[in-house]
């Protein structure tokens, strides 16, 4: 006759030791499963974080550029118009072009072209860096109308008030250019302001 007294007793003690090491193996893949999702959780923290320090240094960047073609833009309209402006005066009194002081066109011209073109390729924006490009060559190509008309740089008498009329119209033709791609900067600008408000985690915020 089976002794199953004897067969329970005997089994009794494996079934505990099996169920114990089966709980200690499931605790332990709990407690890898945690550790593996408290990794992932830290190295998601750790992504995001270096994202936003990347995003806020972008932002920042192209902040100070923006700022910075500002006032290039400026000082560049502002020789040119100078340029311009002289060769009126001249052709008026003299019938003469390009009889530019030391302080105008040259080598400061060239600076300021090289500074503009400088900041130019610094901005992201592909439309605005394209917009910048534009305009630069029109303000080029405004000399070099005068000078296809004039190459000598002398006006005839005859053509002195048509020639006074062109450089008025073309001195008009690039402030209204000028004040147009401002307008655009000033966007950009005011977008990257925004952007910086609300990094920063303050309440409201103003256009």
């Amino acid at each position: 006759m089976t002794d199953w007294t004897g067969i329970a007793a005997v089994i009794a003690p494996i079934t505990t030791l099996l169920g114990v090491l089966g709980g200690y193996g499931l605790a332990g893949r709990n407690e890898d499963a945690r550790d593996r999702r408290a990794a992932q959780r830290e190295q998601r923290a750790r992504l995001d974080a270096f994202a936003e320090r990347l995003e806020e240094s972008r932002h920042t960047f192209q902040r100070d550029t923006l700022l910075e073609l500002q006032d290039e833009l400026q000082r560049y309209v502002r020789n040119t118009a100078q340029v311009m402006m002289q060769d009126r005066a001249t052709i008026k009194e003299r019938g003469q072009m390009y009889l530019l002081p030391g302080s105008l066109g040259g080598e400061e011209a060239r600076m300021i072209s090289v500074s503009l073109q400088r900041l130019r390729a610094r901005v992201i924006d592909d439309q605005l860096r394209e917009q910048i490009g534009e305009f630069m060559e029109f303000c080029t190509r405004q000399g070099l109308e005068m000078l296809q008309v004039y190459p000598s740089g002398t006006v005839p008498d005859g053509q002195r008030e048509a020639a006074l009329k062109r450089i008025d119209r073309q001195n008009l033709e690039i402030a209204q250019a000028y004040d147009r791609l401002t307008n655009v900067l000033g966007i950009h600008l005011r977008r990257e302001l925004d952007r910086r408000y609300l990094v920063s985690g303050s309440a409201g915020g103003s256009r």
